[in-house]
């Protein structure tokens, strides 16, 4: 798990609501994930995943970084369902073990993973004291992550106990029976045995005791991940016990359990008595119920008198793709159903072709060669008012007027070319008429290398580089670009970068003081240019370690704050270049960093009311003339 670094205090009976300006926040028993600053990539989209051990991607969303506090939030009023901008439209059903990322275009991403850490049961009150009992792993054998008793977290959420003690929420940190520094109560978090935490509220007053027992679904366990040298927290997960899980607001996909079973795609050539009936295999959803097989029935047409239909069917295996229906009767009209079967549900109808009297049309594009002649192409295209098949081997298409035994159902507009192929395509209509028959062969576009990049620069700082480079070309076809990183003798580290989609990368998790080279070359689908001159460059070395938290303009004001580790510093603020390199200073933007309340080290704060720039500044960075260097940081209004 990696975050940047975030401001926020250690935990403590009197600990302030904390912020997060960058940080992912899951709440398991709502199925909720709050994503939380990350306004470095406003008005980027972020792609969420929930990804379970063993089996994969379980549920997913993507999302615009709003740049203010609250990036954005899945399966919560205000925010995305869960499914928004993918294909797997389902409400995951979020346990332990469970990792949640956020990933950018860039190839950056953070995760963390969901913490077993839960309350099991109701509070308990006697009397002005109550207890809250709850699990969590300590087996380092189990498939679970380990939780750090010193990472844990007990409150009860009431709003009722406002007037009374002055606070919505009471805490309970480890350690022994503590009072709360504001007063109204004391708490303890103490361990009975392996795995079981207890949280201990001794209220000064009866009134305050039965006003929290009243609380309802307020017992919650709140757990992080990492805890820096700073006592920063990252990576939160806070169960909620009671809570209902599923879709948080209306219009979002059910969760597993209530998915019905899945709907395809199906086409009938009917002749006769006999109708071949081909469908495209389906497949439920991550966790809920499997597809078992299929239901193929023909329904006769409504009786005139009584209304009464008849159908004629069978159900097949999950492998099934097809099936012949005989017997019928060749005077009638018959409408054809194709369901799945997943647990005791059957989907509603698969969607079918239209039916046609005349012969149905057929335009392939581009026409096709000779085996000895073949025409270069990605993919051919097919348009038609019929149900197109295809065979891809050689073989015939069709078959005593049906679609052959090897023929394929299109189900999309086009045929992808990835080898010498020679294809036969056809289209049926529902009663039997049949196309010309299309021939061709075909084979991949010579693959045409894009350019070379150039331009490729870049800023240090003690563990990172931020690279740019030069945008393809005008008429150039290029879908990324691969950055390769070597040490400073030219020799390929170990870890290289992801394919990013646009001309910049970071290239982080590099030692200080050290020297690197960069290049990068232009892909596209079919070929990959050779790699650009490289950039050398030495990592700043060693020095103090400073942080940008939050930045804010507007006219009249202007607020920046951060964090240091060595008190006594000061910091400058300056602008960023187009090119990503440091500009000039922003005048009156000195500050001193000063010692910060335990565990953390140092803060400092710059708030400029005269001097303030006419516009906002966009991305900034901070320098201590003690030698740290901050990343770039893009400023928000307001």
């Amino acid at each position: 798990m990696a975050f940047t670094p975030i401001l926020m205090l250690a935990g403590s009976a009197s600990a302030a609501v904390p912020t997060f300006p960058n940080n992912i926040a899951v709440f398991p028993d709502r199925d909720f994930v709050s994503i939380e600053g990350y306004s470095e990539h406003a008005g980027e989209t972020a792609t969420i995943k929930v990804t379970r051990p063993g089996v994969g991607v379980v549920g997913s969303a993507t999302g615009v970084v709003s740049g203010t506090d609250v990036a954005f939030e899945v399966n919560h009023p205000g925010g995305v369902c869960w499914g928004n901008g993918t294909n797997l439209n389902v409400t995951p059903d979020i346990i332990a073990g469970d990792k949640v990322s956020i990933t950018f275009a860039d190839g950056s991403s953070d995760d963390t993973t969901t913490s077993s850490a839960a309350v099991t049961h109701d509070m308990v009150q006697s009397g002005t004291t109550i207890t809250v009992d709850g699990t969590f792993n300590e087996d380092p054998t189990s498939a679970l992550p380990v939780v750090n008793r010193n990472f844990l977290e007990q409150r009860i959420i009431q709003p009722d106990l406002v007037p009374i003690i002055g606070k919505r929420d009471i805490r309970a940190v480890p350690g022994p029976l503590t009072a709360a520094p504001r007063g109204g109560y004391s708490s303890s978090l103490e361990f009975p045995s392996l795995g079981h935490f207890k949280a201990t509220y001794v209220f000064d007053t009866l009134e305050a005791a039965n006003v929290a027992a009243a609380a309802d679904l307020g017992e919650r366990a709140m757990n992080w991940e990492v805890q820096d040298a700073d006592g920063n927290r990252q990576g939160l997960t806070i169960a909620e016990f009671g809570e209902a899980g599923g879709p948080g607001m209306g219009g979002c996909p059910a969760g597993p359990a209530d998915q019905t079973a899945p709907a395809g795609s199906a086409s009938v050539v009917r002749t006769g008595a006999t109708a071949l009936v081909k469908w495209t295999p389906v497949t439920a959803v991550p966790t809920a119920d499997p597809v078992t097989g299929y239901s193929v029935e023909a329904v006769t047409a409504p009786d005139p008198t009584t209304g009464a239909q008849s159908t004629a069917g069978v159900r097949l295996g999950v492998s099934a793709t097809q099936t012949t229906l005989t017997g019928l009767d060749a005077t009638q009209t018959y409408s054809f159903e194709v369901r799945s079967m997943a647990g005791a549900k059957l989907s509603i109808p698969f969607k079918m072709g239209a039916v046609d009297t005349v012969a149905p049309t057929l335009s392939v594009t581009p026409a096709g060669g000779t085996t000895t002649t073949p025409v270069q192409a990605g993919s051919v295209s097919v348009v038609s008012n019929g149900q197109v098949f295809f065979t891809n081997d050689g073989t015939p298409v069709v078959s005593g007027n049906l679609p052959s035994d090897s023929a394929q159902l299109l189900t999309g507009t086009s045929i992808p070319v990835t080898a010498l192929v020679t294809l036969h395509i056809v289209a049926f209509d529902q009663v039997g008429n049949i196309s010309s028959v299309f021939e061709g062969t075909f084979t991949p576009v010579t693959a045409v290398a894009p350019p070379v990049p150039t331009g490729l620069t870049g800023t240090p700082t003690q563990g990172s580089v931020a690279l740019t480079w030069n945008a393809a070309p005008a008429g150039a076809t290029v879908t990324g670009w691969q950055v390769t990183a070597y040490n400073g003798a030219g020799t390929k580290l170990a870890t290289q970068p992801p394919v990013t989609t646009v001309p910049r990368q970071t290239i982080a998790g590099l030692t200080a003081g050290t020297p690197y080279r960069f290049t990068v070359k232009a892909l596209n689908a079919g070929a990959a240019s050779a790699e650009s001159a490289a950039f050398a460059v030495s990592t700043q070395v060693a020095t103090d370690r400073i942080t940008i938290s939050s930045a804010k303009w507007k006219a009249g004001d202007f607020k920046i704050v951060g964090t240091g580790d060595q008190v006594g510093a000061t910091v400058k603020l300056y602008r960023v270049n187009a090119d990503g390199s440091i500009g000039a200073e922003i005048v009156g933007s000195s500050a001193a960093v000063v010692a910060a309340a335990p565990p953390g080290i140092g803060d400092w704060t710059v708030r400029m009311r005269t001097n303030v720039p006419t516009t906002n500044p966009g991305r900034i960075i901070a320098k201590s003339d003690r030698g740290g260097t901050t990343a770039p940081f893009t400023v928000s209004n307001g």
